[in-house]
């Protein structure tokens, strides 16, 4: 075969493979995190649905509604008629006190680990009736997002004795005549099971100052980040886990205050990122194989590129899977010890061990398990992935620069080609 014919049919099999690969690793990496048309995903949804997921408690919205006469002249009648008038005026709270007992305990369905805890709360709400009017204290209620299963709910005022079971989503009577001035000290207490995250709405008060907020949360696990940590808050190691205290006055925020816990899905975001440019990591592995595969005269047949690409391909995979049942450090560890096995007892047969282990295997760390870990970082992830690729690309370009590239094997006919 002459040389041009050599390389053109030597790109198009690489081409075919680069694509190949790019379509596993794009279906790979639709497969990765909670949506539904996922493994994972299905077997999340199903337990939120059994469970519960992320909680999220709307406060209560406060109203008084204030009910007057008018006597207004009937020109057809010709007499006075009462017509009765009725104004809804919103109640801001003075004072929020949360009570939280949060019970974290893991549930397993199959090899799947999931978030799970039960919160007991009591939230006291003070509310002052500064709108210079009498009439009657409304509540509205909204249950929790993602709440299955609210029980021992209960509203009730103070020093009235009443409580009362109200119905979600419609305004209930608190007080009957509630005078100018006045304060209502309501208490709303419930009992719910969620996953992942328990957060409070305070970003329902973005538009009004609340005086005073004491939360406290305690929980029986240090296992947890607080939801925003922007919220001035307080973290004290308990003999049962830990006790976390919000405390503001005067405040309007945007924010929710709650806690958040460790959750092995909390990296499904970065790791589909991950396999959805994986096909680049592919594509650089192809490229120095070749490359230098040309440099240093290794010849091998070109159906080896097809099993030397599948090595990256295989990697990824074990990657996207694994994360579903492990934690993060103990999938990278699983997915490049059994890569490092495949590279073992391939790659040592097809370019010789001294290729193999002193260029093809650092490269194979780099483009797999080093390209992994930009991934992960918080921060400076686009600059570290250029300056990788770049690294990589430019190493390449300085075996090319060093070559006589007239030498290559793929330019000159092989022994058998020669007799």
């Amino acid at each position: 075969m002459k040389p041009f014919a050599r390389v053109f049919w030597t790109v198009v099999w690489l081409g075919a493979l680069l694509i190949g690969s790019s379509v596993i690793l794009s279906v790979t990496a639709s497969r990765v995190g909670q949506h539904k048309s996922s493994t994972f995903g299905e077997a999340y949804e199903r337990f939120q649905q059994s469970w519960g997921g992320e909680i999220g408690v709307q406060p209560p919205s406060f109203a008084l509604e204030r009910t007057w006469e008018e006597r207004i002249f009937n020109s057809v009648s010709k007499e006075y008629e009462t017509k009765v008038h009725t104004e809804m005026l919103a109640l801001v709270p003075e004072d929020i006190q949360i009570r939280s007992l949060i019970t974290y305990g893991e549930q397993k369905r199959g090899l799947l680990t999931f978030n799970a805890f039960e919160v007991q709360t009591s939230e006291t709400y003070r509310i002052p009736n500064h709108s210079g009017y009498a009439g009657r204290l409304l509540v509205s209620l909204s249950r929790p997002d993602n709440a299955n299963l609210l029980y021992d709910f209960t509203v009730s005022v103070l020093d009235r004795g009443s409580v009362l079971r109200p119905e979600m989503g419609t305004q209930v009577e608190l007080q009957r005549e509630m005078a100018i001035g006045q304060t209502a000290t309501v208490v709303v207490s419930y009992r719910t099971k969620g996953m992942d995250v328990l957060r409070f709405k305070l970003s329902s008060y973005r538009h009004t100052v609340v005086g005073h907020l004491d939360a406290e949360l305690q929980v029986n696990t240090p296992r947890f980040e607080v939801y925003r940590f922007g919220m001035p808050h307080e973290i004290r190691q308990t003999a049962e886990g830990a006790l976390v205290r919000f405390e503001m006055r005067d405040f309007s925020t945007t924010q929710d205050l709650g806690i958040a816990f460790d959750s092995k899905a909390q990296y499904l975001d970065q790791i589909q990122s991950l396999i959805s440019y994986s096909p680049i990591a592919v594509a650089l592995w192809m490229v120095v194989i070749f490359v230098y595969a040309q440099v240093k005269a290794v010849r091998f047949n070109g159906l080896h590129y097809l099993f030397l690409g599948a090595l990256h391909v295989f990697y990824f995979m074990f990657v996207s899977y694994l994360i579903r049942f492990f934690g993060i450090w103990l999938t990278f560890g699983m997915a490049t010890g059994l890569t490092a096995l495949m590279f073992l007892v391939y790659c040592p047969n097809v370019l010789g061990r001294r290729f193999a282990m002193r260029i093809a295997a650092i490269y194979l760390f780099v483009l797999t398990v080093i390209f992994s870990l930009v991934f992960l970082l918080p921060i400076f992830r686009g600059l570290l992935f250029v300056t990788l690729c770049f690294l990589v690309f430019m190493s390449v370009m300085i075996a090319v620069s060093r070559s006589d590239i007239s030498r290559w094997p793929i330019l000159r006919a092989s022994p058998s080609e020669q007799e």
